[in-house]
């Protein structure tokens, strides 16, 4: 067969040879003509009109707003040696989805973990079975040395934040003074507690684009450095603190004493030296603490200042003249009726010296030598 006789005669074609209406041609035309109107309206409402909402949609998905910490102050005693301070103590935290816990060689790494967290397997393992969370804390604040060790094996899915944590290197001794911060960094007890404010600082901020691995992909905006908190100093001498909180330990173990409190004062300036109570505890290692503890018996128990007043009111009397060291004061019967009371002493000390008042600590005497005082000269002490 020749070639020609093997071709396809497409004008002899009944569909080809139909003559086709022009308004159907230009009804598609007109078709393809309008979508690419359509397209372009979108399009400049997108990056015109509506530019502003798509962009806010886009932040709103990656952009995130990064807090600065700021550093707490220090407190620091009438010497200026460190009772609290802060160090960086990073937080471990992890995107579930993202670790590959299948994974032998992963698996092995995660064991590494929670051994260096000091975690059960088990909790550990229960952190990171929730997939669809995307944020879930692991442990926080942990020594700065460990975690540059969980950053070493350089886990996918396990990721540090910077954070700081207060130690307190006088320990239980200052406890009841310093006080303690709860794992945000605010005070809970203590001058931790009354100066929090200014001991905090202002925190700052940083505005990112992060990808859906919460990595930071660029900065956006301006920073907002941190303000750091001010430094608190107190009166309290932390050698005095020590040996104030030593012996009252010693005394009540000795004596078997429920508790004990102490309170060391410069008498002319009436600065408080030390504070001190027992039992104590350590603030930066409060597992298992108890009301009894934490109790600040110094401050919130109220005794009557009894004897402790009677040295007071002679050494006014001594100033003022009224009385000598020999001066005689008579405490028979040892009982004295003052307006519908009866003060008494233990035992009918009959007549007594200004020092022998004090010896014994004579009611009696302290009142007949408070009667020789002027109303205003007591005020006014």
């Amino acid at each position: 067969m020749s070639r020609n006789s093997r071709s396809v005669q497409y004008a002899s074609s009944p569909l080809l040879a139909s003559k086709t209406p022009v308004w159907r041609s230009k009804f598609i035309v007109a078709g393809i003509a309008l979508c690419f109107l359509v397209l372009a309206a979108r399009a400049a409402y997108v990056q015109v009109i509506g530019n502003a909402f798509f962009q806010r949609q886009g932040e709103v998905r990656f952009a995130r707003t990064l807090e600065l910490p700021a550093n707490r102050g220090r407190i620091l005693d009438r010497n200026g040696l460190i009772l609290a301070s802060s160090v960086v103590a990073p937080s471990i935290w992890a995107i579930p989805e993202d670790v590959d816990r299948d994974d032998p060689e992963v698996k092995a790494k995660l064991k590494q973990v929670a051994k260096l967290l000091e975690m059960p397997q088990k909790d550990f393992d229960k952190k990171l079975e929730d997939e669809d969370k995307t944020f879930v804390w692991i442990k926080r604040q942990v020594d700065l040395p460990v975690a540059k060790q969980i950053a070493e094996l350089n886990i996918k899915g396990i990721y540090q934040r910077k954070e700081y944590k207060r130690q307190y290197p006088e320990g239980e001794a200052a406890a009841h003074v310093v006080g303690f911060t709860n794992v945000e960094d605010h005070g809970q007890e203590g001058i931790e507690l009354e100066f929090d404010k200014q001991l905090a600082g202002k925190a700052g901020s940083r505005r990112v684009i992060k990808d859906r691995l919460g990595r930071v992909v660029e900065g956006v905006g301006e920073i907002i450095p941190p303000v750091d908190g001010k430094d608190i100093q107190l009166s309290v001498d932390s050698k005095v603190q020590f040996f104030a909180y030593q012996k009252l330990r010693d005394a009540v173990l000795l004596r078997k004493a429920k508790a004990g409190s102490v309170v060391v004062l410069d008498s002319v300036t009436g600065e408080v030296l030390a504070l001190a109570n027992y039992p104590s505890y350590v603030p930066d290692k409060r597992q298992n603490l108890t009301g009894e503890q934490l109790r600040n018996r110094a401050i919130t128990d109220t005794f009557e200042p009894g004897s402790t007043m009677k040295p007071i009111t002679v050494a006014m009397a001594l100033e003022a003249g009224r009385v000598k060291p020999s001066t005689i004061i008579e405490t028979g019967p040892g009982r004295y009726q003052l307006g519908g009371f009866t003060i008494s002493d233990t035992h009918n000390y009959g007549a007594l010296t200004v020092e022998g008042v004090i010896q014994k600590s004579s009611n009696v005497g302290a009142l007949k030598i408070a009667q020789k005082m002027q109303p205003h000269e007591m005020w006014d002490t």
